[in-house]
């Protein structure tokens, strides 16, 4: 099992950055952890679990709580992201 790290620009989209997340997950593994390091979102991507079947969802938390999980997809972690310049915690959801 390894962990391969990525960064991606502070100024991306939600949606650009699940875009980029999930492209990244066919050549790294399935996303494992988001953060923010200075103007970068830092993504952890899991060898152990390739190629991932399904695509990501990534959603803003709304108080500091994930959305409830739905028929469509599962919740897999909260992390953060640097979205457009500001720093905001997300929901990471595995479409089924």
């Amino acid at each position: 099992m390894a962990n391969t790290q990525r960064k991606y620009k502070g100024s991306l989209s939600l949606g650009k950055l699940d875009t980029a997340l999930e492209a990244h997950e066919m050549l790294f593994g399935t996303l494992a952890e988001l953060k923010v390091l200075g103007t970068f979102t830092v993504a952890t991507y899991d060898d152990s679990h390739y190629p991932a079947l399904q695509s990501l969802a990534l959603l803003p938390t709304i108080g500091g709580e994930a959305p409830p999980s739905t028929d469509e997809a599962d919740h897999m972690f909260n992390g953060e992201a640097r979205i457009l310049g500001i720093t905001m915690d997300v929901a990471v959801y595995r479409t089924k």
